[in-house]
Order: structure tokens, then C-alpha cells, then sequence
């Protein structure tokens, strides 16, 4: 039996890349076999040495999760995790790779923290779970047109089911709409990705008509990727990236400041033509405070079961109204 390994083998044994192998062996992490004479030509590596670093790094391998696989649990992207990682004070393991990356795992401690602190803010905004179907390619209310000319929308059942109710009350399952009756999309739902500088908040009443005609509107300019809805008894939550976004359709008249104030909970809108501009309802500032307070308010703020800031959002408010 051979007593080397390949550089290949090593990687593969080790669960690294080639070059990684290579920066381990002039770290001395592991033994190259000397050939002077250049009469091998591929590398070789003291099977010993690999096996004990192997058996070593099996030995402190961390047992928890990957960001990669919480994000995946929790329905969310994994930079999302990474932000919360650094949100929190409880421990999160690293594991070395080479001269490449880092593995992070995530112990179930701090996992459960994750996955409560990811339930608790999802109250606030709706996840993109709940308004669209990947299997479909579909949103909650879009609108579809049928055969004769009749505007029909996208819902769900009381089994969460997708697809359509008819005048007479009368379930159309989605895959039934499209393929036996030829229900067509009215418009495409895909926007590019935009990135996050907080949202503007809008409340769509389901007794409005304009409500609708709005949301048809975001879902043509924004699209799914750039929008939260959550769908409550007799409203629509909406909420809508913010900042400059170019209009790619026209906007239909009925679009007032007026009209669109009636739907804006916070926030605000700049209507130009060719560009809305949507502003944030928060704004973002930093302020010092000594360090033994900054951990007391962290420590209140997480028995509350809330972030710092909205812990002090709630503190400031309380003190406003007492005085």
C-alpha cells in the first residue's frame, strides 16, 4: 500500500481545494515528499501527516449549521443571515480553510436566536413566500385576462391554494386557468434586484378599486424582487424598496398625490415625470454611548424581544408622549 497521497487525493480527503494543498504543505501543515531529482510528476504528500490533520480537523469539525443551510430553513438569503450574525454577541464557529475562506457554523443556540429573530421581524413585512409562487411564477392579485376579455386575479383559497374565483364564487385551480380556459398574465412580475435602502410603507384598502390598479402598477415597475406584501383581512400591505426608479410605463391618471397619499403609511413619494422617487419612513443615525450602557440596552432590548433600535424607537416615543 502506498504511503503518500496525490495532491488530488489530499483535497479530496481534507474536503479543500488543490491550491489550498499546496499552501498547507508550505505551512508545514502537512509533509510534501522531497524529489530532487524531479523523476515524479505529481506531487505527493506523507499519508500520516494527512490522515492525522484529517482526523484532527473531524475531531474540532463544528457541528452546527452553514448560513447557507439556516437561509435555506428559514426562506431567507444567506447575506441576511450573515447580517444577524453580526448583530449578536452569542458564538458562531470558524473554521479555517487554507489561505481561501472561512467556514462559518452555526451553533443551535445561536441558530434559535436566528430563527426567532427572523419570525419576529417577518411580522413587520411580508415574506416573498407569501405573495408569489415560484412553481407558477406568479403574484398574490395579479392580474390575468381570459378568453373573452374579462380581468381576473390571481388569489388563494382557504387551503392556500392558487388560482381564481370566478362571478359566482365558483374555484378555478391556477394550473386549470392557464391550461384548459387560457388565462393570460396581463403584464410580467420581474424587475432587476435593487438594493435595500429601507422602504416605504403603503396600506391598500381591498374596498378600493385604485388599490389594485396601484398594485398592478408596482408589480410592472418594481416587480416581486423589489417589494414585501402581506395580505390582512380587509387591507393589503405593501411595501416598496426605497429610493429613485425609473418609470418604464406610463402612469395611469388616476395616480394623484392625493390618491396615492391615501395609501401611504410612511414614507413619502416624489412624483416626477419619467422617475418616482420613494423616501423612506426611517432614517438612519448613529449616536455614542459609553460601553457598560450600550450592553445594559442590548441586554433590555433582547428580553424584550426586540432589536436595539426599536427598543429605543419605543423608549423615545413613551418619553414624547409623557411629556
Amino acid at each position: 500500500m502506498n504511503e503518500w497521497y496525490t495532491r488530488q487525493q489530499v483535497a479530496d480527503i481534507l474536503g479543500i481545494s488543490k491550491a489550498t494543498v499546496y499552501h498547507y504543505a508550505k505551512q508545514k501543515k502537512i509533509i510534501k515528499i522531497e524529489d530532487p531529482h524531479r523523476l515524479i510528476r505529481e506531487a505527493r504528500y506523507k499519508k500520516e501527516e494527512v490522515d492525522a490533520l484529517a482526523e484532527e480537523r473531524k475531531r474540532h469539525q463544528p457541528t452546527g449549521l452553514r448560513p447557507s443551510e439556516l437561509a435555506k430553513q428559514l426562506g431567507v438569503t444567506t447575506q441576511r443571515i450573515y447580517t444577524l450574525i453580526q448583530e449578536t454577541e452569542l458564538p458562531v464557529d470558524e473554521l479555517p480553510v487554507g489561505d481561501e475562506r472561512t467556514i462559518y457554523s452555526i451553533p443551535k443556540e445561536t441558530a434559535a436566536w436566528i430563527r426567532q429573530e427572523i419570525e419576529r421581524t417577518a411580522s413587520v413585512r411580508g415574506t416573498r413566500v407569501e405573495f408569489y409562487d415560484a412553481k407558477f411564477d406568479i403574484a398574490l392579485y395579479q392580474c390575468f385576462r381570459t378568453q373573452q376579455g374579462q380581468d381576473i386575479r390571481v388569489l388563494r383559497n382557504d387551503n392556500q391554494e392558487w388560482g381564481f374565483y370566478l362571478q359566482s364564487r365558483t374555484w378555478i385551480p391556477f394550473a386549470d386557468g392557464v391550461n384548459v380556459f387560457q388565462y393570460e398574465a396581463v403584464y410580467p412580475i420581474h424587475q432587476p434586484n435593487h438594493s435595500v435602502r429601507g422602504y416605504t410603507d403603503f396600506s391598500l384598502p381591498k374596498d378600493l378599486e385604485e388599490s389594485f390598479d396601484f398594485l398592478d402598477f408596482v408589480y410592472q415597475v418594481w416587480g416581486i424582487e423589489n417589494i414585501r406584501i402581506r395580505e390582512q383581512e380587509g387591507h393589503i400591505d405593501l411595501s416598496i424598496k426605497s429610493g429613485v426608479v425609473v418609470l418604464g410605463i406610463p402612469v395611469p391618471e388616476t395616480f394623484t398625490e392625493s390618491m396615492i397619499e391615501k395609501l401611504l403609511v410612511l414614507g413619502d413619494v416624489v412624483m416626477e415625470e419619467g422617475q418616482w422617487t420613494l423616501i423612506s419612513g426611517y432614517r438612519r443615525t448613529t449616536f455614542d454611548l459609553p460601553n457598560n450602557l450600550l450592553d445594559e440596552l442590548q441586554g433590555i432590548a433582547k428580553a424584550n424581544n426586540l432589536s436595539m433600535s426599536e427598543y429605543v424607537e419605543l423608549a423615545v416615543r413613551e418619553k414624547m408622549e409623557g411629556e
